[in-house]
């Protein structure tokens, strides 16, 4: 697999409040990749070189601290271009499921989000 694609230290101030497993951001990457990866996907099936944002999210991006490290996207679609856009969409699709994650941990009566909340 390539390189971490999320930053660990930005976990925490993302899923505040859940404490925060240390399997979290190895899983959060691994969802990282799978989603860019099925981007790449949808741009190529629509005559693209070039994965946008919209490959990966529709709907209003979500400002919260990046957790996407931008350069290591270009690692996991090495023939393709990548899109301005597509960080902050990353960010958004991760942002929101740490949150899901926390919910799920919430309702199974932990404080500690795990990578199988995710």
């Amino acid at each position: 697999m390539a390189e971490m694609l999320v930053v660990k230290s930005k976990i925490r101030d993302v899923a505040s409040d859940c404490n925060v497993g240390g399997d979290v951001a190895d899983k959060l990457s691994e969802i990282a990749v799978g989603i860019v990866r099925k981007a790449a996907k949808r741009a190529k099936a629509n005559g693209r070189k070039t994965v946008q944002a919209r490959d990966v999210f529709i709907g209003e991006l979500v400002s919260e601290p990046m957790l996407v490290v931008k350069s290591k996207i270009r690692d996991v679609v090495t023939d393709m271009n990548v899109g301005g856009d597509l960080p902050e969409a990353l960010n958004s699709m991760l942002v929101w499921t740490l949150d899901q994650g926390c919910k799920r941990a919430d309702a199974n009566g932990r404080k500690t989000i795990q990578a199988r909340d995710l």
